[in-house]
């Protein structure tokens, strides 16, 4: 396809240009026309527009979270792009309304655009906040007792990662530093340095059993 805008006739004899992509954007929380002015400038051949309800004209792609199933049914996209990386809420919609996206139609994640960066400091500060046990420091304080609490060992403190895609590792990665025993819980068995994997329903159990965090 060429890079550059096909020129059509309209019936007038005016000349327009054609996108080369048609996209629709939607999210419920986000700024539609910040990212709607975004992607035109990285598409400078795109031509993006905002789904809102009864909105039924032809696209080519669409970059949704939490989509309503009507956004999707019967179009001929070429592909799906969830705005995160889980599309459970997609999935979960497929299975009371299969015609809702076509096995055809790819649907697509995000991996990592900085989530990871953040997921790591968000696992690390509160595992270290249980650790150290500031909640019940926490209790204390709100009835004025100061009391010194017995510390955990950190060979002693096992920390549970309940999904291991690409965040899970990223988390699994930012606590192996700190020496804390780590396991993990998929559907599929994993093999990662120093932590160690449980899989299935079967395992999970086995897997809460030992749990600090």
């Amino acid at each position: 396809m060429s890079k550059i805008r096909r020129q059509r006739q309209s019936a007038k004899g005016v000349c327009y240009q054609e996108p080369l992509w048609r996209l629709f954007f939607y999210h419920p929380t986000f700024d539609t026309q910040y990212w709607i002015c975004e992607l035109e400038k990285q598409l400078p051949g795109a031509r993006v527009r905002e789904w809102k309800a009864g909105d039924n004209r032809p696209a080519d792609y669409a970059l949704v979270w939490h989509p309503p199933v009507e956004m999707l049914q019967g179009r001929a996209l070429k592909a799906v792009f969830a705005l995160g990386a889980g599309v459970d809420s997609i999935l979960s919609k497929l299975r009371d309304h299969p015609d809702m996206l076509p096995l055809s139609i790819p649907l697509f994640r995000l991996e990592d655009t900085g989530m990871g960066r953040q997921m790591q400091e968000y696992a690390v500060s509160q595992v270290l906040h249980w650790f150290r046990r500031f909640d019940d420091y926490q209790a204390l304080k709100l009835v004025s007792r100061w009391q010194p609490l017995p510390e955990y060992r950190a060979d002693e403190f096992t920390v549970g990662i309940m999904g291991a895609g690409v965040l899970g590792a990223k988390v699994a990665e930012s606590l192996q530093p700190w020496g804390f025993p780590l396991r993990v819980w998929s559907r599929s068995r994993k093999s990662w340095p120093q932590v160690q994997s449980f899989a299935g329903q079967a395992e999970l159990g086995e897997f809460l059993q030992a749990l600090a965090c």
